[in-house]
């Protein structure tokens, strides 16, 4: 094994038309997308929000693009769940893993 290599079970996901609530999409989730991710993109009023929740690693860039940085993990994770599960952004709501319900070969 290399150096930079690691033994990473790659998963896959898709971004559904409109986001969806129900704890029972992420029921089994381990949060990878919460970590496999450099940052998500918000929306203005988004961002206001996050920023009245506390959140710290946000970014505006010189195009009117807003963000979210997760890289590492999202601020906003407590353990594998989403603290702010019922204000989390679009984007959030709309990603969902396609491999959760897959059995292991």
């Amino acid at each position: 094994m290399g150096l930079f290599q690691r033994n990473r079970k790659k998963l896959h996901g898709i971004l559904l038309d409109h986001p969806q609530d129900g704890t029972e999409r992420c029921a089994c989730c381990d949060a990878s997308c919460c970590r496999g991710f450099p940052s998500v993109e918000l929306t203005a009023e988004e961002y206001a929000g996050l920023q009245q929740l506390g959140a710290k690693r946000l970014e505006f860039t010189l195009n009117g693009h807003y963000y979210l940085m997760i890289e590492l993990g999202c601020e906003f994770l407590v353990g594998n769940r989403c603290g702010i599960y019922h204000h989390r952004p679009a984007i959030c709501r709309r990603f969902t893993c396609t491999d959760l319900n897959k059995k292991e070969p």
